[in-house]
């Protein structure tokens, strides 16, 4: 029966075995449109300013604030508007004049019908703001606009360099989790198998010889974890780079610069603080606006007109009737003051005033909550590095105490027990130490990213 379970658990081995070559393989040698290469994270974050359709999406948005902004001005300009038409009078109206008018008998009255037949005008408007404070503060809360649109990217690619690196980074954290189950999973077979061999002589019990399946089993179970949680990771960048399936991505940064980052170096102005920042500008502006309402707006007007009739569809011959050009033009200043209104304009700078107001004790708190953000950014990240250098000392520690009572049991001065447990505290500070690793990565990118100029 023992034999039995032997043979099983060598079948179990060779196809777990299977698996991961067949998933390594699906994994960096499957057919591909295109093949990138990435040996760093800064180089990620700037195909990602390229190609992820989030920032593609914010740079849209800013250039059509762009537009907008020029938009605004143009209604400052002068308005210009050429104007044309033709009548064609096919009936022309009917009038009775008396016969007396027209030497005919009195009493009598005769039809007449005055005018041409064709007409044809012509003409020129031009118009032009020359005060009006609302047309002003538009145009500021326009080009005001414009500026918050382009902090508005900088953060979304604040928020784009984030996931990025957290993909990253996990990829990475999973190669280093393979490598180490690896490991953990080479001295878990040689112990099961020594194991074997002892309960064949009938030393150990079947007790002891399941801890040893256990251990191996928990290995390989973390290798596979891992292996897989490489690909996904692999997956989500190619999605976040705007990327096929089929593509080819390739990482070859390591985790050797982990500790390379300075926490004590600038950090950069968030874009969030910014945009914080102009949004009360802006509703300072629009609070400007609303109170122009009150004042009065001047313009100047000018017009330029022609006319000719003809009995005759010629109109630009001298045909019979009257070929002459009739001009006519005037220019004028109009001023209008607006008196009343049912109290919109009252009411409407009240609700802009407290706008204001709210966006002002906004920025104010984030600009406060940003200073707390960042000192926390850098503590934490002093701590990771910290927890991970005395994690990777104890795990260390347990390798060589490991090493130690495996070298004592080869000799029978331990006992299979002993050796056991001891490849379990491995294993429990292996675990240990790839948790304090995620942790110093995911504070490492933050305070990148706090460094990064967007």
């Amino acid at each position: 029966m023992r034999e039995s379970k032997n043979i099983i658990t060598q079948k179990q081995t060779n196809m777990l075995r299977n698996l991961l070559t067949l998933l390594i393989t699906l994994a960096f040698c499957q057919s591909s449109h295109s093949q990138v290469v990435f040996n760093s994270l800064d180089d990620v974050w700037k195909y990602a300013d390229a190609h992820n359709i989030t920032i593609r999406i914010a740079k849209n948005e800013l250039e059509k604030a762009h537009y907008a902004k020029n938009q605004s001005y143009g209604v400052q300009l002068p308005q210009a508007n050429a104007t044309g038409s033709y009548t064609d009078n096919i009936v022309r109206q009917t009038t009775l004049l008396p016969g007396e008018m027209l030497k005919q008998p009195p009493g009598t009255y005769a039809p007449v019908q005055f005018g041409t037949q064709f007409a044809y005008t012509g003409g020129l408007n031009a118009q032009m703001s020359i005060f009006n404070l609302q047309n002003w503060y538009n145009s500021l809360v326009a080009k005001q606009t414009e500026e918050i649109t382009h902090d508005s990217l900088a953060n979304q690619r604040k928020s784009v360099y984030q996931q990025i690196a957290t993909q990253f980074y996990s990829y990475l954290l999973m190669q280093e989790a393979a490598r180490l189950a690896n490991v953990s999973s080479n001295i878990a077979d040689s112990v099961y198998q020594s194991a074997n061999n002892k309960f064949k002589e009938g030393t150990i019990n079947a007790a002891n010889l399941d801890i040893a399946k256990l251990n191996f089993e928990r290995a390989q179970l973390n290798l596979v974890s891992a292996t897989y949680q490489m690909v996904i990771a692999r997956n989500n960048l190619k999605g976040l780079l705007g990327m096929s399936l089929t593509d080819s991505l390739t990482i070859e940064a390591t985790l050797q610069d982990k500790n390379s980052i300075d926490p004590l170096a600038a950090f950069t102005e968030d874009p969030s603080l910014r945009i914080a920042l102009l949004r009360t500008k802006i509703s300072l502006s629009q609070l400007k606006a609303a109170n122009s309402a009150f004042a009065p707006t001047v313009n100047v007007l000018y017009n330029y007109s022609t006319q000719r009739y003809d009995n005759t569809y010629e109109p630009f011959s001298k045909a019979t009737g009257t070929t002459a050009w009739f001009p006519a033009q005037y220019w004028s200043l109009q001023a209008s003051l607006p008196i009343f209104t049912g109290g919109t304009r009252f009411y409407q700078s009240k609700r802009n005033k407290i706008t204001w107001k709210e966006s002002t004790e906004q920025y104010e708190y984030i600009q406060q909550q940003s200073a707390i953000n960042d000192e926390n950014i850098r503590l934490n990240y002093r701590k990771a590095a910290a927890v991970l250098t005395k994690s990777e000392n104890i795990m260390s520690l347990s390798f060589d105490n490991y090493t130690h009572v495996s070298n004592r049991y080869e000799s029978g001065l331990a006992s299979l027990d002993d050796r056991l447990n001891a490849f379990k505290d491995y294993i429990d500070y292996q675990n240990q130490y790839l948790n304090s690793l995620s942790d110093l990565l995911v504070q490492m990118y933050q305070v990148k990213i706090r460094q990064q100029s967007f």
